[in-house]
C-alpha cells in the first residue's frame, strides 16, 4: 500500500500533466483503503522520500482527514472510515513531525493536527492539548513554532467556553512567550498573541451566560496583556535587514481591538494608556508614511518605504498600512466610551455647550494628513478608470487608509456632532497653512493637502451644511476662505485632474450651502466639462458626479439652464463607459431629468436611446437595471413624455422577454415593464393588457426559473392595480380572461412542488386582487383563491414565505370578517379545518409582517377577529410564551442541544394570543417605527403617565462604567449625538432611505381609512371594548394567559 502511494504522489509532482492526473485519480482510488491514511502519514514521516514528496503525502493526508476521517465532517464523502488502532497510529505520526527540522512540513503536519483535534480531541486523543503545552515548555523553536501553528487554527475554530480550563492552562504559555523576545522569534510572538486574542473573543462570548466568571477572570488576565502588549505598540517602528516589529505591532492593534470590541467594560481601565501610546504612534508614523505611500519623488521615498513595509522570509508582506488600519478601527470604538471622551471635548465655562481639545484638533489634523491620495492609488486609476469610481463610490470594495479615516470621521461624527466641525474648522487651517505654502513654493504636492482637506470636508457634507443652516457661528468652516485657499485653485489646475475632479465633487457635495452665483459658475462648468472630450478622465467623471448632485441639491431655477447640456453631455459619456462605471453616469442622469419635466419631455428621445441601450448592454447588471427602472417610473410619470416613451420602451422590452432564453435577461425586461406601469398613468394606455400582457402570460406559465417568476409576480401586481376593469374584461383566443390567467398563475406559485423562494411576491399578487378586483370575480372564484392560498399556507416552511402570505387575510378579514371565518371552517386540509391553519400561522408569524400598511391591516383585522367572539375562534389552542428549559439554563445552547430539549409553550386560547399579540404592537408602536406619527404608542393609546415605564430592560451589562466623577456632563454635551444616530436608524426603517417600502406610491393604499388611522388610538380604543364589553369572560378567558408585564399594560389602558 505504502509503496503504490508513493508512486502516486510522485507522480503528482511530475511536470508531465498527463502522468500528473493519472496520479492524482489514482490517489483519489487509494483513498478508499482503510490503510490510505496510515501509508501517507509513513511517507511524510520518513526522510528519505525526499522533501517535496513529504510534503505531498501531509498535504494530501489533512485533505482526507476532511473527506474520510470522520462521519461528522462537513466534507465529508462516501468511503470507509479508518479503524481506532489505524487512526491512533496515524496521530503518532503526525505529531512526530512537529518536530521535524523542515519548517515547512512542521507547519503542514499543524495543520493536519487541528483537522484531527476536530474531530478526535477530547474522546480519542485526550492527551492532544497537554501535549502541545508540553512542547510550549520546551526549548526547541521549532517545536514551539510548530506547537503555536496547531493552536493557531485549532482555538480559533473549536474552542468554545466549555473549554476554559485548556484556556487558563494556555494563556501563561502565550504570554511567556510574547514578551521572551531573545527566546523566540518574531512569527511565533505573533502567533501568540493571535492565538491571545483567540481566546478573548472566546472569553467575550460567554459574558451573557456567565457574567461573573468573566468579570471575575478577565480584568487579571487583561492586566496582565495589556501592559506587554502597549510595549510593543509604543515602540518606534523598526525594520532591519530580516527583521521587523511590524507584524508583531499589526498583531498586538489587533488582540487590542477584540478585546475592546468583546469586553468593553474590562478594556476602559486600560484606554488611557492605549490612547496615549497610539497617538504617539500616529504622529510617529506620519511623515514616514508620506513620504513611502504618498510623496513618491521624495528624496526619502526608499529608506521609508524600507521601514514601514517588511517581507518576511515566507515572502509575505507586512505593511504599516494594517497597523494604521487597526489603530482606526480602536478609537473608532472607543470614541464615545466615557473613559476617553474627556480627551475629545471640554465643557466651555459658564456655558451648556461643548469645545474640542487641543488633542482632537491635532487628531483630526493628522487624519487629514492620512487621508491624501497615494501614488498607489494613482497608479492604480491610471491603469484602470473603474477603479477610480469604484474607490469614489461610498461602498467602494477596497479597504485601506484613505477609507478607514473616512470611517473613522463618520464615527466622530456621529460622536461628537457638535464639536467635531470645530476641530475641523481648525485642522482645515493647519492643514491649508502648508498646502499655501507649498503652492507658493511651486512644490506640487500642494495639490495633495488640498484635496484631501476637500475630500474630507465632502466626507461630512451634511453636517457642514447643517451647521451652516443652524446659524451656529462658533467653529464653523468658513467656506469664503476654504473655496479661495483651495477649492479655485484646485478647481484652475488641469496639471493635477483628480485635484481638479475633487474641487467639482467637493462643490456639489455642499450645494446647498453654496451663494448661488458660485453654484451657477460650477454647475454650468460641470455640465460642461461632461462633454469635453479634451479633459482627462477623472475630471470629466468628477464632473458626472459632481452635475448629479447638483441636480439633486440645487432649486431648479439654478439647475435648469445646464439640464440640456448636461443630458446631452451624459449621452455621449454612458456608451464610452464600461459596465463597472457607467452607474455613475446613469444615476446623474437619473436626477438630472428630475429638475424639469418639461426640458425632459424635449429630452425624451435621448434619454430613451440611453437608459434602454444600457439595459441592453447589460441587462444583467443589478445596479444599472435598478437604476433604469427608476429613470423608466420618472419618465413614465412625465404627462408630457411618457406616451412617446412608452412607444419606444415597450416593443423592445417585449421582443427581449420573448425572444431571449436567459432568466436573467427576462427578469430584468419583467422588472422594467413593472416600473413602467407602475410610473404609468391609471388606467393604462392602449398597447399594455392588448400588447405586452399576452406575451408576459406566456412566459410566466411556462417558467420554471425563480427570478423570472419572483419579477412576473411584482409586475402583473401593478398591471392589476392599474388596469383592473381591462384586465378582468381582456379574453385570449379560448375565451379565458386575463384575471383567469393571473389567477391560473398564483395556483402554479401556490402548488406544493413549487418553491418558496419563487413565490415570495405571490400574496402581494393575491392581496391586489382582492382589493381591486373583489367586485368584479364571482365569490367561487375568491373562495377558490382563498383555497388555493391556504393549502400552500398550510405547508409552507420559512417564516419569509409565510408572513408573505399573511396579508392576504388580513385584508380579507378587516373588510368581512365573519364570511372569511365561515369559509375558512368549511374548507377541509387533513384533519382540520382552514380557521386553525391560517390563525396558527398568522400567530406565529405575526411579528414578521412586513410594511407599515400590511402591519396596521393585520393588527385591525385581529381586532376584528377577537370582536366576534366566535366559539370556533374561541376553540382553537394556540402556543404561548416559552416555558424556560431549565436542562439548557446558564449554557450557550447549541443547535444540538436545542434538538435534544426544545423550547416548550404554555398552551393558550386564540382569543388569548390576540390580545398578546396586540399588547405586543402596542409597546412595537409601528406609528413611531415608520416615523408616521410622533406620538409613542403607549403614550398615544392611554395617554404619557407612566409610559415611560413600561419595556425598560434594566441596565446594559456591557455598557462603560462610569469611570469619571464629572461624566454627567460629558452625557449632556452629547444628547443630539445620540439623538442623530437614533435619527439615523428611523430613517433606514421607513424614512427617505428605504425605497422597499411602496406604500406611499399605492394609489389604493392611500385612500384605505386604516392607512389614515392612528393604529396606537384604534388599539387604545378596543381594548376598552374588549374589556368593559365582557369583563368577567375577560378576566376569566384572557388575563391568566398573560405575562405581569402585559398585565401591567393592561392596566395602564383600562386606567384611561
Amino acid at each position: 500500500m505504502e509503496h503504490h502511494v508513493f508512486e502516486a504522489l510522485q507522480g503528482c509532482l511530475s511536470a508531465e500533466p498527463n502522468m500528473r492526473m493519472r496520479s492524482e485519480l489514482a490517489l483519489k482510488q487509494l483513498e478508499l483503503n482503510t490503510e490510505f491514511s496510515l501509508a501517507v502519514a509513513s511517507i511524510a514521516l520518513a526522510s528519505a522520500a525526499g522533501p517535496a514528496v513529504q510534503q505531498a503525502a501531509i498535504v494530501q493526508l489533512r485533505g482526507y482527514i476532511g473527506r474520510h476521517w470522520s462521519i461528522g465532517s462537513a466534507k465529508y464523502e462516501q468511503g470507509p472510515i479508518p479503524d481506532q488502532q489505524i487512526k491512533c497510529q496515524v496521530r503518532e505520526k503526525v505529531f512526530a513531525l512537529l518536530s521535524s527540522d523542515d519548517r515547512k512540513l512542521r507547519t503542514a503536519a499543524a495543520a493536519a493536527i487541528a483537522g484531527l483535534a476536530r474531530y478526535d480531541w477530547p474522546d480519542e486523543w485526550p492527551q492532544l492539548f497537554s501535549q502541545l503545552v508540553e512542547l510550549l515548555h520546551g526549548r526547541n523553536r521549532g517545536q514551539v513554532h510548530a506547537a503555536m501553528c496547531v493552536f493557531g487554527e485549532w482555538v480559533n475554530s473549536d474552542l468554545s467556553g466549555q473549554h476554559m480550563e485548556q484556556i487558563g492552562a494556555l494563556l501563561p504559555q502565550l504570554k511567556r512567550i510574547f514578551v521572551s523576545s531573545d527566546e523566540y522569534g518574531v512569527e511565533t510572538r505573533v502567533m501568540s498573541v493571535k492565538v491571545f486574542g483567540d481566546c478573548i473573543e472566546i472569553i467575550a462570548n460567554m459574558s451573557s451566560v456567565q457574567k461573573h466568571f468573566v468579570d471575575t477572570h478577565a480584568p487579571p488576565i487583561l492586566e496582565e496583556w495589556m501592559h506587554p502588549i502597549v510595549d510593543i505598540i509604543s515602540q518606534p517602528v523598526s525594520t532591519v535587514g530580516n527583521v521587523s516589529n511590524i507584524p508583531l505591532k499589526i498583531e498586538c492593534i489587533r488582540a487590542v481591538v477584540r478585546a475592546t470590541e468583546g469586553l468593553p467594560r474590562l478594556m476602559s481601565a486600560h484606554n488611557v494608556l492605549l490612547l496615549e501610546a497610539l497617538w504617539q504612534q500616529l504622529q510617529d508614523i506620519q511623515e514616514p508614511f508620506l513620504h513611502a505611500f504618498v510623496y513618491d519623488d521624495s528624496e526619502h521615498n526608499e529608506s521609508a518605504t524600507s521601514l514601514l513595509v517588511f517581507c518576511d522570509d515566507d515572502g509575505s508582506v507586512y505593511s504599516i498600512d494594517n497597523y494604521l488600519l487597526g489603530i482606526f478601527e480602536w478609537i473608532s470604538k472607543v470614541a464615545e466610551s466615557k473613559s476617553v471622551r474627556k480627551f475629545f471635548i471640554t465643557k466651555v465655562e459658564g456655558s451648556s455647550t461643548a469645545s474640542p481639545t487641543p488633542l482632537f484638533g491635532q487628531l483630526v489634523t493628522c487624519l487629514l494628513s492620512y487621508a491624501q491620495i497615494t501614488s498607489e492609488m494613482m497608479d492604480d486609476w491610471a491603469d484602470d478608470m473603474d477603479l477610480f469610481v469604484a474607490d469614489e463610490d461610498e461602498e467602494g470594495y477596497r479597504f485601506n487608509v484613505r477609507v478607514s479615516v473616512q470611517e473613522l470621521l463618520q464615527i466622530l461624527d456621529m460622536a461628537f456632532e457638535s464639536t467635531l466641525p470645530s476641530a475641523l474648522s481648525w485642522a482645515t487651517h493647519e492643514r491649508t497653512k502648508l498646502a499655501l505654502q507649498w503652492r507658493l513654493q511651486e512644490d506640487s504636492r500642494w495639490w495633495l493637502v488640498s484635496e484631501a482637506i476637500l475630500w474630507a470636508i465632502g466626507t461630512l457634507a451634511d453636517s457642514v451644511i447643517s451647521q451652516k443652516d443652524s446659524r451656529v457661528v462658533a467653529g464653523q468652516l468658513d467656506l469664503d476662505a476654504l473655496f479661495e485657499s483651495n477649492v479655485w485653485p484646485l478647481a484652475q489646475s488641469p496639471a493635477f485632474p483628480y485635484g481638479q475632479g475633487r474641487a467639482f465633487i467637493f462643490a456639489s457635495s455642499i450645494g446647498r450651502a453654496l451663494p448661488a452665483d458660485i453654484a451657477a459658475a460650477f454647475i454650468g462648468a460641470s455640465s460642461k466639462a461632461v462633454a469635453d472630450t479634451q479633459l482627462h478622465s477623472a475630471v470629466r467623471l468628477s464632473a458626472v458626479r459632481a452635475t448629479g448632485n447638483f441636480c439633486r441639491q440645487l432649486t431648479p431655477e439654478l439647475a435648469k439652464p445646464h439640464q440640456d447640456t448636461f443630458v446631452r453631455g451624459l449621452a455621449t459619456v454612458i456608451p464610452q463607459l464600461s459596465e463597472d462605471s457607467a452607474h455613475v453616469a446613469l444615476d446623474a442622469m437619473h436626477a438630472a431629468l428630475r429638475v424639469d419635466k418639461g426640458i425632459t419631455a424635449t429630452l425624451e428621445p435621448v434619454i430613451s436611446q440611453v437608459a434602454i441601450g444600457i439595459w441592453q448592454r447589460y441587462p444583467g447588471d443589478v445596479l444599472l437595471t435598478s437604476i433604469v427602472i427608476d429613470i423608466v417610473e420618472d419618465m413614465a410619470s412625465n404627462e408630457q413624455a411618457c406616451e412617446a416613451f412608452a412607444q419606444r420602451a415597450l416593443p423592445i422590452i417585449g421582443s427581449t422577454i420573448s425572444q431571449s432564453s436567459d432568466g436573467v435577461v427576462i427578469s430584468s425586461g419583467i422588472d422594467i415593464l413593472a416600473g413602467l406601469i407602475k410610473g404609468g398613468p391609471t388606467p393604462m394606455p392602449e398597447g399594455y393588457t392588448d400588447g405586452i400582457f399576452p406575451q408576459l402570460m406566456q412566459i410566466l406559465l411556462a417558467s420554471t426559473d425563480s427570478e423570472v417568476l419572483q419579477s412576473g409576480q411584482a409586475c402583473l401586481k401593478f398591471f392589476v392595480q392599474k388596469d383592473a376593469q381591462r384586465v378582468v374584461q381582456w379574453r385570449d383566443s379560448a375565451g379565458v380572461s386575463g384575471l383567469d390567467h393571473i389567477i391560473r398563475f398564483v395556483a402554479l406559485l401556490l402548488s406544493p412542488d413549487s418553491s418558496e423562494s419563487s413565490a415570495l411576491f405571490v400574496g402581494d399578487l393575491a392581496t391586489k386582487i382582492v382589493q381591486k378586483c373583489g367586485s368584479l370575480i364571482s365569490g367561487d372564484v375568491l373562495a377558490e383563491l382563498v383555497r388555493v392560498v391556504t393549502a400552500r399556507l398550510a405547508t409552507a416552511r420559512t417564516s419569509s414565505f409565510c408572513s408573505s402570505l399573511l396579508p392576504f387575510y388580513a385584508h380579507l378579514v378587516a373588510q368581512h370578517p365573519l364570511a372569511v371565518v365561515d369559509l375558512l371552517d368549511r374548507m377541509r386540509f387533513v384533519e382540520q379545518s382552514g380557521l386553525p391553519v391560517v390563525l396558527a400561522a398568522w400567530f406565529k408569524h405575526y411579528l414578521d409582517v412586513q410594511g407599515y400598511y400590511n402591519r396596521k391591516v393585520s393588527a385591525v383585522a385581529l381586532t376584528r377577529l377577537f370582536a366576534l367572539r366566535d366559539p370556533r375562534i374561541s376553540a382553537i389552542i394556540v402556543p404561548g410564551d416559552i416555558v424556560p428549559n431549565t436542562a439548557n439554563k446558564g449554557k450557550i445552547v447549541t443547535r444540538s442541544m436545542s434538538r435534544s430539549n426544545p423550547d416548550q409553550y404554555t398552551q393558550i386560547s386564540a382569543p388569548a394570543k390576540i390580545i398578546k399579540l396586540l399588547l405586543a404592537e402596542i409597546e412595537v408602536d409601528v406609528e413611531s417605527m415608520f416615523a408616521r406619527q410622533t406620538a409613542a404608542g403607549i403614550g398615544a393609546a392611554m395617554g404619557d403617565a407612566g409610559a415611560s415605564n413600561v419595556g425598560e430592560d434594566g441596565d446594559d451589562d456591557d455598557a462603560e462604567e462610569d469611570d469619571w466623577e464629572d461624566d454627567a456632563e460629558y452625557d449632556a454635551l452629547d444628547d443630539l449625538a445620540s439623538a442623530k444616530k437614533y435619527g439615523y436608524l428611523s430613517d433606514f426603517i421607513d424614512g427617505e432611505n428605504n425605497d422597499d417600502d411602496d406604500d406611499d406610491d399605492d394609489e389604493d393604499v392611500l385612500a384605505d381609512p386604516i392607512y389614515n388611522q392612528d393604529l396606537n388610538q384604534h388599539l387604545g380604543v378596543f381594548f376598552g371594548q374588549a374589556i368593559n364589553g365582557d369583563r368577567d369572560g375577560f378576566n376569566s378567558a384572557i388575563v391568566p394567559a398573560l405575562t405581569a408585564k402585559e398585565t401591567m399594560v393592561l392596566e395602564r389602558l383600562c386606567a384611561h
